[in-house]
């Protein structure tokens, strides 16, 4: 059997308009936005609401959000003028070359060189499910992605002993060591 993953896609309609700041704020308690961030999540909102565009829904997430798969081209400067919100409360915001910059996101958008580096995605009650165009197809064997998993920590943490002991040798050299006489 061939391990293979092929997630579910539908075409759906968005609900995502007519939100306001204090339910937005609600519902992202806790997660570190701003009130102007609350307003571009708002304004990104009314650009893709009532869009019937794919969506996935992932088994690397636990299902727990319909992720943006595609959409129809005559609502590609909708899907631009969304994601270019999305910029302005983009967790890296600071590191990309977008935040209030939306000359170079349309110039890069517009040569398709444009990298979202995350999954525009959406929950559950944003969601009308229109047509399922692909069933979830899932042939990886459980016990691959365990090892996969033990296997990457494993990675990681000789790494950080690697660097630990790097640091330490490092320290070693400037500390002062008094003699012992004999």
């Amino acid at each position: 059997m061939s391990e293979s993953y092929k997630p579910k896609v539908v075409r759906a309609r968005l609900k995502t308009g007519g939100k306001t700041v204090q339910s937005v704020r609600e519902k992202l308690t806790g997660h570190g936005f701003t009130v102007r961030d609350f307003q571009s999540i708002i304004k990104a909102g009314n650009y893709l609401d009532g869009l019937e565009v794919q969506l996935s829904l992932q088994n690397w997430d636990n299902y727990e959000n319909w992720h943006l798969w595609n959409w129809k081209q005559e609502d590609d400067e909708k899907v631009m003028l969304a994601m270019y919100q999305a910029e302005q409360f983009h967790p890296f915001a600071a590191m990309r070359n977008y935040k209030n910059n939306f000359e170079q996101f349309k110039e890069d958008w517009k040569k398709e060189e444009y990298d979202p580096g995350a999954s525009y995605t959406f929950s559950f009650d944003e969601v009308e499910v229109l047509e399922v165009l692909q069933e979830e197809v899932n042939n990886i064997e459980p016990g691959t992605v365990e090892k996969a998993v033990r296997t990457t920590k494993a990675i990681k943490e000789q790494q950080y002993y690697h660097r630990k002991k790097k640091r330490a040798a490092k320290r070693s050299k400037y500390t002062y060591h008094k003699k012992k006489h004999r």
